[in-house]
Formats: structure tokens, C-alpha cells, sequence
């Protein structure tokens, strides 16, 4: 599935995200995507699933968003680089987006390469498990994560206080900043999913099967808030 960037990007989108191989294997799949607005398939979490998803991405009617995450950055079952590779390569044709971590995005200059030639929109990733960085930090990042190719930069972080969710949430007004997802994670997680999407986050995760962090909605409990709140706005 094509998405069409420039009007994609304007808009807030709730993805419900699959880490269990058994959701993939359901015959009966689908009928769990119709909260969402966008399915983050987490391959890493079920590599030996592959040629499944595939099968399952190309006839979902919501689109597909590929993600194999590095150990590094919260991936599972220690994937070396080329196996990630393959997998990517594997299910691009039928993905809508694709998730790299912007620390692999020169590594994974071929992927993004593939992707923009099939029209795959690109989300430049970056996750942090102890903390919100600074917000000088994060900028230089999304800096980085541009000029590497990302259509979409993706952070999440650690948020346990204000100070915190006010520095995620001042990307998002900052003028004329690139398309951005921003998330907290922990105690403030499931407020700062809230909030951001509010202040235009344009992708806003949650799970469809388990949570993989701390601080998650369920994807469709998210999307009914999103939408309740932006609705009595």
C-alpha cells in the first residue's frame, strides 16, 4: 500500500503494534487491525514468521508498518545486521512504512534506498529506556535523521517528570520542525501519548496484542482517546 506523504504526514494516526507471533498466525488476524489506523508488525519479535507477514501485509486493508529493531534499541532475539537486512528486504514490497533506527540508518543506506524508490515512507527512529535526552540532543538527531532519508522522526524516552514531557513536547512546537512521533515511556507514558498527540504527533503507538514497554494504551483504547479528546477540543 502507497501511502500519499504530504498528506499522511498532516495527519495523527494511531498504530497498534503486533509482537506476538501467535496474532500473526491467527487466520482470523484482521479483525484485531480494525482499531488501529496503522500495524506495526515488530518482525523481530517472531523472526520465523516472515513469510507470514508477508502474507498478511499484502492483504490487510490498514496500512503496514515494518519494523525490525535492533537489539540495542529494544529488539528481540539478538538479529544480526544481515539477518535485519533480509527481513527488510524481504517485506518492503509490501509494506506503507518502514522503521530504522536513525543510529542505523547509514548502515542501512540501501533499505532506505529500496524504500523511497517503492514509495515506502521512512520513520527515522530513536528509543531511550533511561531517560528524555536533552532537547539539544533530540534536535541534532532529527537533523541527522533528515539528511539520512527519514520522512518521519520517531522518539521515544523515558518520561517520569513535567520537566520531561515538556521537552517532548517542545519539539513539537517548535516552527517549521519536519514531521515528528513522540512518545513518553513509564510513569508518564500513557499521558504523554495523550498530550503529543494533541501538540500533532503524527504516528501515536500502541499495542494489539502486548505491550512492549511500560506506559502503552492498548491501540484501539488510544485511538478512541485521541479521538474523544481532540473532538471536545
Amino acid at each position: 500500500m502507497i501511502l500519499e506523504k504530504s498528506s499522511f504526514v498532516r495527519g495523527i494516526w494511531t498504530v497498534g503494534s503486533v509482537s506476538d507471533g501467535a496474532t500473526i498466525a491467527d487466520p482470523e488476524v484482521a479483525r484485531r487491525f480494525e482499531g488501529c489506523d496503522v500495524v506495526e508488525y515488530r518482525v523481530d519479535c517472531w523472526p520465523d514468521e516472515v513469510e507470514r507477514a508477508a502474507e498478511v501485509m499484502a492483504a490487510a486493508a490498514v496500512p503496514a508498518l515494518l519494523t525490525v529493531r535492533a537489539a540495542a534499541e529494544g529488539g528481540r532475539n539478538g538479529l544480526t545486521t544481515a539477518r535485519r537486512e533480509e527481513m527488510f528486504r524481504r517485506l518492503l514490497p509490501v509494506a506503507a512504512l518502514v522503521d530504522i533506527e536513525i543510529a542505523c540508518m547509514a548502515e542501512f543506506a540501501g533499505v532506505v534506498a529500496e524504500a523511497k524508490e517503492r514509495g515506502v515512507l521512512v520513520v527515522g527512529s530513536s528509543h531511550d529506556f533511561e531517560r528524555t535526552p536533552p532537547r539539544e540532543e533530540l534536535v541534532e538527531r532529527i537533523g541527522v535523521a533528515c539528511a539520512a532519508g527519514a520522512d518521519i522522526v520517531k522518539f521515544a524516552a523515558v518520561a517520569g517528570t513535567a520537566a520531561d514531557l515538556a521537552v517532548l513536547a517542545s519539539l513539537l512546537e517548535e516552527p517549521g520542525h519536519p514531521p515528528l512521533s513522540v512518545m513518553g515511556m513509564g510513569v508518564l507514558g500513557r499521558v504523554s501519548r495523550l498530550l503529543l498527540a494533541q501538540l500533532g504527533s503524527v504516528l501515536n503507538y500502541g499495542y494489539i496484542d502486548n505491550a512492549t514497554v511500560s506506559g502503552q494504551w492498548s491501540g484501539s483504547r488510544l485511538r478512541t482517546l485521541i479521538g474523544e479528546i481532540r473532538a471536545a477540543g
